[in-house]
C-alpha cells in the first residue's frame, strides 16, 4: 500500500537518492536545495511512502491562480505502478483547493515517457523554448487548465 503524505526533514537523504537515480548527474538537485524546498512550501512537497520507505516525491509550487509542478521522480523499482500519477494527482488536487486555476510544467522535449505521461493527465503543450536547460536541452512549456477537471482525478482511482 502506497501512503502519500507531506515530505519531511528526515526523508530528504531518501529524496536524494530518487534524484540520483532519476536525473543526470549535472542535473540532480542538492539536498540543500531540498530542505529549502521542504521549509517553503512543506505543503506541496509530497512523499509517496511504501513500508515506511520513501519511493518517490514531488514538488510544486502555487500563488495566486497560478501553480507549477517543479520536480517529480520515482525510484527506478517502484516505477509502472501509478506512484508519479498518484503523486500528480494529490498535488493537482492540493493546487485546486488553494484556488489554482493553472498548472504549468517544464519537460524536455527529448522525454518522450514524461511526455505522454502528462498529457495523459490533460496537459497541454504550450511551447517550446529552445535551450532551457543548462545543458542546452530544450524543453516544452505545459500547461493543465484546472476548469477542466483531469483525467481521473481521485488520488485513489485504481492507481
Amino acid at each position: 500500500m502506497i501512503k502519500i503524505r507531506e515530505v519531511s526533514l528526515s526523508d530528504l537523504n531518501e529524496v536524494l537518492e530518487i534524484e540520483r537515480a532519476s536525473f543526470p548527474k549535472k542535473q540532480v538537485y542538492s539536498k540543500s536545495r531540498f530542505e529549502r524546498y521542504s521549509q517553503k512550501c512543506p505543503e506541496s512537497f509530497i512523499v509517496a511512502e511504501s513500508e515506511d520507505e520513501v519511493v518517490g516525491y514531488t514538488i510544486g509550487k502555487s500563488k495566486n491562480e497560478r501553480a507549477e509542478i517543479i520536480s517529480l521522480a520515482v525510484r527506478p523499482d517502484f516505477r509502472q505502478k501509478g506512484i508519479g500519477r498518484e503523486l500528480t494527482i494529490f498535488l493537482i488536487s492540493h493546487f485546486k483547493k488553494r484556488g489554482a486555476k493553472e498548472i504549468f510544467l517544464e519537460v524536455r522535449t527529448g522525454n518522450k515517457t514524461a511526455i505522454s505521461f502528462y498529457k495523459n493527465l490533460g496537459f497541454k503543450i504550450l511551447k517550446e523554448i529552445k535551450n532551457y536547460y543548462r545543458n542546452g536541452d530544450d524543453a516544452y512549456l505545459m500547461k493543465l487548465s484546472l476548469h477542466l477537471n483531469p483525467r481521473s482525478a481521485s488520488p485513489r482511482s485504481g492507481i
